[in-house]
């Protein structure tokens, strides 16, 4: 037998084998591995900018007020005589949307706007408007009365010829509740509804039965708030707190007999408000928290110029949140602004949302800042140019 060799056929490769990677080598591979992972897990994530709903087409706000469903603002009318607009703009389906005059509202006043139940209150310094909030309908005539003051859902009516003549209405359908002599500079209703505390210029002050207006007790502080003497009278719960430079005073409603042996030591108190079950001054250095029952101070902290709902700010805008029984500084959050248990940061042409608790953030606002901004529900409207906007905000991670 024959074998045939062919000299000219390429003879098959042999087998491939793995060659031995070299450790170093293998060493900058793996750490290259792992940066790469890294870099990838620490690649910020791109942040959510929430939708921009609503807007008042670059109009000037005189006042605005948000609500979970409809946006409220004031606009100067054409001309002076024709007094101000007022505008609900829908942000749900079925919410308000309307535009109302307002003639009898000046231009030259600082509005606030005021949702009591189902009328939208447009208050001024010497006028007051009282709209249906649902179609922007007056509710009834405000301009026969002077001095007009909301107190809870009343609202106190002088006489326009200076009588010392003073009427208590119900704010939603203006009906006379009942008539009484005398001057009122303020007054507040209590948290309860039944009593009425009601001062006058000369510091004199007046507790009323909110529903016939007979006089449950009288005192006086002396000076009226307006005048250096007494700071600042507010009514938390069933007590009247008087602040008086250095000090602060409570009296038990309705019979204004007083609360405490004797008054708190408080430097320049300008302020007070509850804190869980403590009341809490706010004063020339800082915040101060007393028992409500005997005015003991429980604790203080320096620095502080605002405090709402356990959140604290000091003077530079730091933002810190408070344990109300201790005082302690439970998260320092930085700067912002605080409203509807959101925190909102100035960033580079934007505000960026986050919990406010948890510091978690939620996304973006562009192009605003979050100065004067507000919260209701999932909408947040800021100041713009001017005038001002909506964005829808989603309360989950971005």
């Amino acid at each position: 037998m024959r074998v045939l060799i062919d000299l000219d056929a390429t003879p098959a490769p042999a087998p491939e084998s793995a060659r031995p990677v070299p450790w170093r080598t293998f060493r900058v591979a793996i750490a290259a591995a792992v940066l790469l992972l890294l870099g990838a897990a620490a690649a910020p994530a791109k942040a959510r900018v929430f939708p921009r709903v609503a807007d008042t087409g670059g109009r000037s706000s005189l006042a605005a007020l948000l609500t979970p469903s409809t946006l409220y603002t004031v606009h100067a009318g054409k001309t002076e005589q024709d007094g101000v607009e007022v505008v609900a703009r829908a942000l749900t389906p079925g919410a308000p949307s309307w535009r109302a005059p307002a003639s009898n509202l000046s231009v030259t006043e600082t509005f606030t706007l005021t949702r009591i139940g189902s009328v939208l209150v447009i208050s001024g310094q010497v006028s007051m408007a009282v709209l249906d909030a649902t179609t922007g309908k007056e509710r009834w005539p405000t301009t026969e009365w002077s001095g007009l003051k909301v107190a809870g859902n009343r609202v106190l009516l002088g006489e326009s010829d200076g009588s010392d003549t003073v009427r208590l209405a119900d704010v939603e359908t203006g009906r006379i509740l009942w008539t009484r002599k005398g001057q009122v500079t303020a007054a507040t209703l209590d948290a309860s509804g039944r009593n009425l505390v009601m001062i006058d210029d000369s510091g004199n002050v007046r507790v009323r039965s909110a529903a016939t207006g007979r006089v449950l007790a009288t005192g006086s502080f002396n000076q009226s708030p307006e005048q250096e003497g007494v700071q600042a009278v507010r009514v938390i719960g069933d007590r009247v707190y008087v602040l008086v430079p250095n000090s602060v005073t409570a009296y038990t409603l309705p019979g204004l007999t007083p609360a405490w042996p004797v008054p708190a030591l408080v430097g320049m108190p300008t302020e007070a408000t509850a804190c869980g079950e403590l009341l809490c001054v706010l004063g020339g250095w800082g915040i101060t928290a007393l028992d409500p029952a005997t005015g003991a101070k429980r604790w203080s902290v320096p620095g502080v110029t605002d405090y709402t709902d356990g959140v604290a700010r000091a003077p530079d805008g730091r933002i810190m949140t408070l344990d109300p029984r201790t005082g302690q500084v439970i998260a320092k959050l930085g700067r912002g602004q605080v409203t509807g248990g959101l925190m909102l940061r100035a960033g580079a042409a934007r505000t960026e949302v986050a919990d406010l608790r948890a510091g978690r953030t939620y996304g973006v606002l562009p192009g605003v800042l979050p100065y004067a901004c507000t919260a209701a529900g999932d909408f947040v409207a800021c100041p713009d140019n001017g005038g001002t906007a909506v964005w829808q905000v989603s309360r989950t991670g971005s």
